[in-house]
């Protein structure tokens, strides 16, 4: 299996469901830019979250324009549109670990992010305020 690491907006609000079997699920996608300038285009991948991992991602409050961060396993999917004939793939990422991506343009997701953090103080003021050790002479 492929491990992938993906950045992007996502592309519709969050919803959790329940598979067949009654496990939660979360399917959405997200939109990532990939090349230059001119040679910019999107590329839309869809992230699979299952059990507590699509909980905690629907708790977050996840939405449409949330930029977010995802881990997970790269897998090619071939399906059928929704027309019934036409056959089509499309690249999904079974997901592992997530997280917000700070932008500074949007203030709910930058609270979630803070609040996020908030939950581990011990963590964030170690990094901050840890001991150095003295630079080579």
């Amino acid at each position: 299996m492929a491990q992938a690491y993906v950045i992007g907006r996502v592309t519709a609000d969050l919803e959790l469901k329940t598979s067949i079997n009654r496990h939660p699920y979360a399917r959405f996608d997200i939109a990532e830019n990939i090349g230059n300038k001119e040679h910019s285009r999107t590329q839309y991948l869809q992230i699979c979250a299952m059990g507590g991992d699509a909980e905690r991602i629907v708790r977050a409050h996840v939405k449409k324009g949330s930029v977010i961060w995802a881990s997970g396993f790269l897998e090619l999917e071939v399906f059928t549109r929704r027309d019934g004939i036409t056959v089509d793939k499309r690249l999904k990422v079974l997901l592992d670990n997530w997280g917000f991506v700070p932008t500074g343009t949007n203030k709910a997701d930058n609270k979630a992010l803070e609040s996020k953090n908030a939950e581990s103080p011990e963590i964030i003021s170690s990094v901050i305020d840890g001991e150095r050790e003295p630079l080579p002479e």
